[in-house]
């Protein structure tokens, strides 16, 4: 089961895994393929798109050079992730 999905009440919010992944997709390429053109591992690249990894700067690095993004990008959509489930956590908690 995929982890890249925190749902609370009404809200969702979608780990930056969940982008890779529709990157992996729309690319064709195999997990492992992605994984080597990435010059990461199958077994990182799996944790990250189930969303049981957090984007490191290094990857950050990784999928910034391999999409044309920025790093920021990346590391924000990271930081927008985190913020948000420990919103609905902590609103949970309130009610």
């Amino acid at each position: 089961m995929s982890n890249y999905m925190y749902v609370s009440e009404s809200r969702v919010a979608f780990h930056p895994g969940y982008y890779v992944q529709e990157i992996l997709d729309y690319s064709g390429l195999t997990q492992e393929d992605f994984a080597k053109k990435m010059d990461t591992t199958p077994k990182n690249l799996c944790l990250l798109l189930k969303g049981e990894q957090r984007i490191s700067l290094d990857m950050a690095m990784k999928l910034s050079r391999y999409t044309g993004t920025s790093i920021d990008h990346w590391l924000s959509l990271q930081q927008a992730y985190d913020k948000e489930v420990e919103k609905m956590k902590s609103r949970k908690e309130i009610i």
